[in-house]
């Protein structure tokens, strides 16, 4: 028999400045979502050995939700009744029904048709092309789309999602809006709920989830990357700053109503120094993620590259300190980015399990696996949201008898460690800190930080800490991309400049202008003696697109494919192909940008002359003067995924 742990890590990071405004709604959708669905199925199954790492950044902000302290300009826009919304407020609605995953989307067609409907709209436009009725079923259907996993739970809201073509009343609207509104303070509740029952244990991390390793001392990048020579780094160091965060974090947490023990370092990031930090604050535990463990003890252990039994065993560093598990990389990626592929979910569990209970005959019975992942992303992306998962994964552990599930606060007052010589610095991603620091951008927003802490910022007290969370470098550089880039650089630098103003400091003029470049070079062939193509809307010959330049969509897209661009000099030919054949044939959303001015089109309706849509769309643009840059959106979809193209045009032809 083996044991077997699950720690589910519950984040998200400070959407709300100073002045009580969210600049982002995740908390509130996720709580009415992928939260819920996980503490409903750990309520109802009674699946023991699972730890919530629930971090005091998320534990606030949804108390802030439950007192009104949160002015969400999307909850808002929801309880306004719709005669009265603005064309701000309609706007805010589609912004963030357009966030929603293809599988969420795809569950409600009445919802995917309005969408369509406001392709290529501006604000001001949105009016004219939205009932009354038609924002009633929008404001309906954004909460049910974000809520579906959780209709076998809540009848009232099954009730009304049966109706799923539309006609909602406005009593309706209020029901729903209420309910969500709601979420966050249930949910609060039912964490404290799952905390008093035996087989669950609530952990935490640092207040707003900063790389604790880094605000120790940058220097630590060298020896995160030897033997391999470190990228430039910005130097900054603030050991207090990271002590501030475990007590206030720890301080959090009890608040809430929780005895936390352990702790999953923010984006399991670690060093020997962060680890004596957490000692010195009573932490008895961290885990993080087996690469640490095998670049620390200097061999693979699982996943791809074969098993080692280091992995299944505590460790403590020989100084002492807190207990160190190590997560099985492959299977905690199995649940957060494989099973959702499975178009049964239940399947996957049983699969999961069965080569759990494989795994457990071939161990020594003091083994211990652990499974660490994010609590809230995978579910998104399964077939019915992951609550046949979760259901299906507790009633095959009920009967594994190779299997028992105990919690990591169990295992560290249990087990003897053994003697881990040395801790590799890094962190869950690739063993470095890569994806947080070495990059130019990155390395902007530490020489940021470090710039507004030597004005004396660091008194600025949430306002600072939350600019010390890990999330703003994670959407920072060119690794993750999200439409939402621009919204989270302005956010860090807005907790910069609220922190300067709490602490009564002038903040520095770089604090207004945007880390992130808005305009991504794009070379486009420019032939003055190709012929151009045909603006039919398909092939009418393979060489009218031979010479153009090509843009893949992202796998996750369920229309673009991708787009083609040539020039002549005098125009621009566009190309966008798609991977099926749309009910919709019009909406092709595509903005150009010159020096002097910007003209967006909604094609090929508004250019029928230089427009066409058949088996694709091909159209011919004015090429404005100066400098031009692009986008093009249709179905939700865009490309670039944030911010613009800048063409810059090369000659092809032969001198």
């Amino acid at each position: 028999m083996a044991r077997l742990s699950f720690l589910w890590h519950l984040h998200q990071p400070l959407y709300r400045t100073a002045d009580s405004r969210v600049h982002a709604p995740w908390v509130l959708l996720h709580a009415a979502g992928e939260y819920l669905t996980l503490t409903r199925c750990l309520a109802t199954s009674g699946l023991g050995g699972q730890v919530l790492n629930l971090t005091p950044v998320f534990l606030d902000q949804l108390a802030a939700y439950r007192d009104g302290g949160a002015c969400d300009p999307l909850l808002e826009a929801l309880r306004t009744p719709p005669r009265d919304l603005t064309p701000q407020g309609q706007q805010e609605i589609v912004r963030w029904a357009r966030m929603l995953h293809p599988r969420q989307l795809g569950r409600w067609p009445r919802l995917a048709e309005l969408l369509a409907r406001t392709s290529g709209a501006s604000e001001e436009e949105l009016p004219r092309r939205l009932t009354v009725q038609d924002l009633t079923d929008l404001q309906i259907l954004l909460v049910l789309a974000y809520a579906a996993p959780n209709l076998p739970w809540e009848p009232q809201l099954a009730q009304l999602a049966a109706k799923c073509s539309g006609g909602w009343s406005q009593a309706d609207r209020q029901s729903v809006v209420d309910w969500l509104a709601r979420c966050p303070g249930q949910l609060l509740e039912q964490y404290r709920a799952l905390a008093a029952r035996q087989g669950i244990e609530i952990a935490t991390s640092p207040w707003a989830h900063p790389i604790v390793p880094l605000l120790l001392g940058t220097d630590i990048v060298a020896d995160s990357w030897a033997p391999h020579p470190p990228p430039p780094v910005p130097a900054f160091a603030a050991p207090e700053d990271a002590a501030r965060h475990i007590a206030q974090g720890l301080a959090a947490a009890r608040s809430h109503g929780f005895e936390p023990v352990g702790c999953w370092p923010p984006e399991g990031a670690v060093s020997e120094a962060a680890v004596a930090l957490y000692g010195q604050h009573g932490v008895q535990w961290l885990c993080t993620d087996e690469g640490i463990l095998a670049a620390s003890v200097g061999h693979p252990l699982s996943g791809e590259t074969g098993v080692g039994l280091e992995l299944f065993s505590p460790w403590q560093l020989p100084a002492g300190g807190p207990v160190l598990f190590f997560r099985h990389r492959g299977l905690s990626d199995f649940i957060g980015f494989e099973a959702s592929r499975y178009p049964d979910e239940a399947q996957a569990a049983r699969d999961l399990v069965r080569y759990l209970r494989q795994m457990a005959r071939d161990l020594p019975a003091e083994a211990g696996i652990v499974l660490a992942l994010d609590g809230e992303n995978p579910w998104t992306s399964f077939p019915a949201g992951g609550a046949p998962f979760l259901t299906t994964l507790a009633a095959e552990l009920a009967v594994a008898a190779e299997l028992e599930l105990v919690t990591l606060r169990e295992r560290a007052a249990s087990e003897e460690p053994r003697t881990l010589a040395r801790l590799h610095p890094g962190s869950w991603i690739g063993g470095t800190f890569a994806t947080w620091i070495g990059h130019p951008e990155k390395n902007r927003g530490w020489e940021l930080l470090g710039r507004t802490r030597s004005l004396g910022a660091a008194r600025g007290g949430t306002s600072w800490l939350a600019a010390e969370g890990s999330d703003w470098w994670w959407w920072l550089g060119d690794d993750n991309p999200t439409l939402l880039a621009p919204v989270y650089d302005e956010l860090f630098r807005q907790h910069l400049r609220d922190a300067c103003r709490i602490a009564g400091v002038m903040a520095p003029p770089e604090l207004s202008v945007p880390i992130r470049s808005d305009a991504k070079p794009l070379r486009v062939p420019l032939s003055r003696e190709w012929p151009p193509p045909t603006i039919d809307g398909k092939t009418t010959n393979y060489f009218e697109w031979a010479v153009a330049a090509w843009v893949d969509a992202p796998p996750t897209y369920r229309h673009l494919a991708r787009i083609g661009l040539r020039s002549d000099g005098r125009w621009l030919f566009l190309r966008a192909e798609l991977k099926g054949r749309p009910a919709q044939r019009e909406g092709f959303s595509v903005a150009l940008v010159g020096d002097e001015e910007r003209t967006s089109w909604s094609l090929p309706q508004d250019r029928p002359q230089d427009a066409a849509f058949d088996s694709c769309l091909e159209a011919r643009l004015p090429l404005p003067s100066g400098r031009l840059r692009l986008s093009l959106e249709f179905a939700g979809e865009r490309l670039p995924t944030e911010g613009l193209w800048e063409l810059v045009f090369q000659e092809v032809d032969e001198p």
